[in-house]
């Protein structure tokens, strides 16, 4: 502890170690030191640093200070990546369609479902930490966060019907990314199939005749056409954390901090220029 303290009396001035260096040295000898008083010192060099520092040389400290602490806590975040595939779905001619944001919850409701994403996620071994340590219901629920289906712009200025969506998965690890996001595509179009044949199975029920030539559902075809023009995207980058984003919070943050600082230390450091 004693050596941890003569180097913090090194952060002091040297006007203060050339004034007080010999006799801190000689009490430092007698004394029993603790961490608190190595945090006294360190205060005590911080306040007399500063106090001697230009506006300028305090805020420029400042804002050094944020980026540092922001690229080390962007370092600490974990990694995510990304992988994105576009599904276009196109109803067959004389097809009644629905408005688009209901088709794609309802789809999510049947594509996610508690067992299809704990089958995934056993099949893929995701989240082992996560389910070493929480319940399988909390581990679905983290996963179904790092889903996203969201429906795009018309997929054809010629077919006002079609319509497109986006089905996103976020990983620590871009080709289980990939891999999951495939099965997720797979499922998300089984979905689609599966309500489109349960529609056609009620409306047989309730008029036979509608399942003929003829009708508004075609039973020599499926009612919609599903396309996917690329597989998932393998991410080559980082979705999260963004690095940049840090690095201007944390310059922002530390400006403004090295501003306050200065505001605050320079009554004191006049009084003390008025009194030498």
């Amino acid at each position: 502890m004693k050596r941890t303290l003569k180097f913090l009396a090194w952060l002091y001035p040297p006007r203060w170690r050339k004034r007080y260096g010999a006799e801190f040295e000689a009490l430092l000898e007698d004394a029993t030191p603790s961490a608190r008083d190595a945090l006294d010192l360190l205060w005590g060099a911080f306040k007399m640093q500063i106090t001697s520092w230009s506006f300028g040389r305090i805020t420029l400290a400042g804002s050094v200070v944020g980026i540092l602490v922001a690229a080390a806590f962007s370092f600490a975040v974990p990694v995510h990546y990304l992988s994105h595939v576009v599904v276009t779905v196109t109803p067959a001619e004389g097809s009644a369609p629905e408005s688009t944001s209901v088709q794609v919850a309802n789809v999510e409701r049947y594509a996610f479902s508690r067992e299809a994403l704990t089958s995934i996620i056993q099949e893929h071994n995701l989240y082992p930490h996560e389910r070493a340590h929480m319940a399988p219901d909390d581990v679905i629920d983290k996963m179904r966060k790092s889903i996203s289906v969201y429906p795009l712009m018309p997929a054809s200025p010629k077919n006002r019907d079609a319509f497109s969506f986006a089905v996103q998965f976020d990983y620590s690890d871009p080709h289980v990314a990939q891999q999951v996001n495939a099965e997720l595509t797979s499922r998300v179009i089984e979905g689609n199939l599966r309500m489109r044949l349960h529609s056609l199975s009620i409306i047989s029920q309730v008029n036979p005749g509608s399942m003929m030539g003829g009708g508004v559902f075609s039973s020599s075809g499926p009612v919609f056409q599903f396309m996917v023009l690329d597989p998932p995207t393998l991410p080559l980058k980082p979705s999260s954390p963004n690095r940049t984003q840090f690095a201007a919070v944390g310059l922002f943050a530390g400006l403004l901090a090295g501003l306050t600082l200065a505001i605050a230390v320079r009554p004191r450091r006049t009084t003390t220029a008025g009194n030498g």
